[in-house]
């Protein structure tokens, strides 16, 4: 780590390393500050590139001006995007998380220009690009993905002086709409279905049955009766443990199997781009199902919905699902609370008695509530 050092009543910073063949190094960068507070500050800044600056990249901070003052460093917004991915790589993102930024950011000099000076953005560049987005017919959902990486980027920017004010912004408005799951009519129509083989209606149970998404199964690994979802394989950087039964078990062994083992497929590149079209597989094998038996407009997260809806169902316990489910937040999971439970009897019949329980449970309790109410002069 840079530390800050003080020479001749003026700080800098000090990086040391060795390099590929053990020789010491040092690399010594002026804060241009007396002031401890400053300079404590200013290495920080230095600490976020600090490995580019060993791998000997010359890098400009924003205090390099004449007397330490801050100077303006410009750039076009496709120069500082190279330089915010190049801090990013740093913090080992997944693969995925990196596209993201990607798409995010390619599609925001798409709609404002690569060769735009970064320190003239400002709020009408971020209506330009809504407008852009919104001309493309893209969801709100996806444009608010987009906004914020460029949020994300903008913050970097202004962290690094490339532009002089942060720019602060409202995402789009999006409604709330309620999860959509598969009653249970529906469920068994997706288990008869003759559209695709036993394996694929089998593998439609196991995600019902476990709430896994679809990539889940593939990326954690199998300890007794239990899938770990590792924290780097999880969407949400959380691991979570997935409890699998007899039926489950041999059913996701067999998934694991079929992906692993199979030849490479023409047209798809590496083996890992293969993998990746072979898990999509059952997505598209849902959908053919689904369009088959009459309810297409149904997506392949709704079995997820579907596992989700049942247990809250079941238990009442919306903290427990979120864990189960591995939300980050409580607030995510509670969409899930949204359904009259008579509604959910009707849907799910095979669950109905234990909703029952909890409608008996919640009426003894009111009327409890009401007689400590009359005699006890409850407040």
């Amino acid at each position: 780590m840079a530390s800050v050092k003080k020479r001749r009543n003026q700080y800098y910073a000090r990086i040391q390393w060795r390099d590929e063949n053990q020789a010491k190094r040092e690399k010594q960068i002026p804060l241009r500050t007396d002031k401890k507070s400053e300079a404590v500050v200013r290495n920080h800044e230095v600490e976020k590139v600090e490995n580019l600056i060993k791998q000997g990249q010359n890098w400009e901070f924003p205090w390099m001006g004449e007397g330490g003052k801050k100077k303006l460093i410009r750039l076009s917004i496709e120069e500082a995007i190279e330089k915010f991915y190049a801090v990013k790589r740093l913090d080992n993102l997944r693969p995925r998380t990196f596209d993201a930024y990607k798409q995010g950011l390619n599609a925001f000099m798409e709609a404002v220009g690569s060769d735009y000076p970064i320190e003239s953005v400002g709020l009408s560049e971020i209506n330009i690009f809504k407008a852009w987005s919104k001309e493309r017919k893209h969801k709100p959902t996806t444009t608010n993905l987009c906004l914020q990486k460029i949020k994300s980027f903008l913050k970097y920017c202004y962290d690094m002086q490339y532009i002089k004010v942060e720019v602060k912004f409202d995402m789009l408005k999006v409604k709330d709409k309620p999860p959509m799951y598969l009653n249970e009519t529906n469920i068994l129509k997706l288990f008869r279905s003759d559209a695709v083989d036993i394996h694929f209606r089998k593998a439609i149970y196991f995600y019902v049955q476990t709430g896994c998404r679809l990539e889940e199964p593939f990326n954690g690994y199998i300890s007794g009766d239990w899938l770990i979802i590792d924290s780097d394989a999880s969407k949400t950087s959380l691991q979570r443990e997935v409890e699998l039964n007899e039926h489950t078990l041999p059913i996701l062994l067999e998934m694991r199997y079929r992906v692993e083992n199979s030849k490479g497929i023409s047209g798809h590149g590496s083996k890992g781009a293969t993998r990746r079209w072979l898990i999509k597989t059952y997505s598209r094998k849902f959908k053919k199902c689904a369009i088959n038996e009459g309810f297409g407009h149904h997506k392949f997260h709704n079995l997820r919905d579907t596992y989700a809806t049942r247990r809250w169902a079941i238990t009442g316990d919306i903290l427990a699902v979120s864990k189960e489910i591995g939300h980050t937040s409580v607030k995510t999971t509670e969409k899930y609370t949204g359904f009259k439970l008579r509604r959910l009897m009707a849907d799910f019949p095979s669950i109905a008695p234990k909703i029952e329980l909890r409608l008996q449970k919640s009426t003894l309790d009111s009327g409890l509530n009401s007689l400590a109410s009359n005699h006890l002069q409850l407040g």
